[in-house]
């Protein structure tokens, strides 16, 4: 049965990949538009009894696909041929958002766009090092406090890490798409939040496929109403399909926030503590404890299982590989310095002297680094031995690196930079790239020492 249900949820992909850009009448493709949620249905009945970490992926990444492809199929194929089949490629299976016709005509890359990356940048480390803390105490954490502890880690890495590192670099592609976060902490009512804010791809389903006919037959309200209790249905296939249980909650929970909308608009409200009391206060109705202790309980105690399942020494055995082909990743950096920062042209300026200095200062900082990457892998023996000489390798190398950090930190100014959001991810990734060897390096000192 397993095998049945993996060849249909695969056949189903490849249905929602290529039946939009058949070119078929256009109110034979409006009609077709139905099918795509009937398979769907089906493909869910038959995993009913699957795992439940199946039912988890077919209810939320494949339904992402089947309504993907009710949007596409629906636009006449003249104006689907304009935005090109090739670029709704990445539309289909990276992209979140619902809307394609960001996937156009190529746009120039939004000046916020850097910024924005090194948010989702900061925010998923902040959420890895949080579960990664979580996971390690899971045991002593009762279940209730764990399922909740995990589901922020989660949200955090997903909502404000991932999502908006995606968005920057679609921006970076050229595709015109907007972040599918916007800010929701400065929500300060219930409509903002939910209708600019938070899960954009949620807003642009509704609008393309929901607003409209529920607005003719039940008014503007109506259908403000009509499009949560949707989200609702959706998020019960989300989370209560593939938990097995806790059916009503999430749908009690769009209902109630549906409902307060229409207070808040009727009433002018706006308060973001009540905003923000009134999201969070029913969230055990969305992510109940079937769900909770479904996959977000075990997935903790499996994390802490798998990492005290080694012992301190077999992780800085292999975190010292890492770390010598770290070093040798910096070099593809320091390759691109001088085209990225023009020295054909820069240099000239400089007398013959410093020129000279500056190729001298250049290659010996490029040897410097591939001798750290050299000597840690082939003196790795020696470092596991906790030689009196590898420790001071190690320690020279976290200095080193910590030294490039500082300086990046205090003495070079960001005006100093080249301009564009290109140069501020390269500089955010070069950093990260910086404190990990920092990381690495001091972790070994620590274990070598205590």
């Amino acid at each position: 049965m397993r095998e049945l249900t993996i060849g249909c949820s695969i056949g189903l992909y490849l249905l929602c990949l290529g039946l939009p850009a058949l070119p078929l009448p256009d109110t034979f493709r409006r009609r077709l538009a139905w099918v795509f949620p009937v398979l769907a249905a089906a493909v869910l009945y038959m995993a009913k009894d699957e795992m439940a970490v199946v039912r988890l992926f077919l209810a939320s990444v494949e339904l992402v696909f089947v309504v993907k492809a009710t949007i596409l199929i629906r636009i006449p194929i003249q104006e689907l041929s304009g935005i090109g089949f090739m670029r709704l490629v990445p539309y289909m299976s990276l992209w979140p958002g619902m809307d394609p016709s960001g996937f156009g005509t190529k746009v120039a890359v939004p000046s916020e766009c850097g910024s924005r990356f090194v948010r989702g940048l900061l925010a998923t480390y902040l959420g890895l090092g949080s579960a990664l803390g979580i996971a390690l105490i899971s045991p002593r954490l009762g279940d209730e406090a764990l399922g909740w502890c995990g589901i922020a880690t989660i949200l955090v890495i997903v909502h404000f890490g991932i999502s908006e590192i995606l968005s920057s670099l679609a921006n970076l592609l050229g595709f015109k798409v907007g972040p599918l976060f916007d800010k929701p902490l400065q929500s300060v009512t219930l409509s903002e939040f939910w209708t600019t804010r938070w899960n954009r791809p949620f807003v642009e389903m509704d609008r393309i496929l929901f607003m409209r006919p529920l607005a003719r037959q039940l008014g503007i309200r109506g259908a403000v109403f009509g499009v949560f209790l949707i989200s609702g249905l959706l998020h019960e296939l989300a989370i209560s399909y593939p938990a097995g249980g806790g059916y009503g909650g999430p749908l009690i929970y769009f209902a109630i926030q549906g409902g307060l909308i229409l207070a808040e608009k009727r009433f002018e409200v706006r308060s973001r503590v009540l905003t923000w009391i009134t999201i969070i206060g029913p969230l055990p109705l969305l992510f109940h404890s079937t769900f909770r202790a479904t996959f977000i309980v075990p997935l903790f105690h499996w994390a802490n299982s798998i990492l005290l399942s080694h012992t301190i020494s077999w992780y800085i055995d292999k975190e010292l590989w890492i770390l010598g082909v770290m070093q040798l990743l910096v070099l593809m950096a320091s390759f691109q310095v001088p085209t990225r920062l023009r020295w054909k042209e820069e240099l000239p300026k400089l007398s013959s002297f410093n020129r000279k200095l500056m190729w001298t200062n250049g290659s010996f900082i490029v040897l410097t680094i591939i001798s750290f990457g050299v000597m840690t892998l082939t003196l790795h023996g020696s470092f596991m031995a906790r030689e009196t000489a590898a420790l001071g390798i190690a320690v020279f190398i976290c200095v080193f690196w910590v030294m490039r950090l500082v300086a990046d930190g205090v003495y070079y100014k960001h005006e100093d930079w080249p301009e564009g959001p290109q140069f501020v991810i390269g500089h955010a990734l070069l950093d990260s790239l910086f404190a990990v060897l920092v990381c690495g390096y001091g972790s070994y000192v620590l274990w070598r020492v205590f």
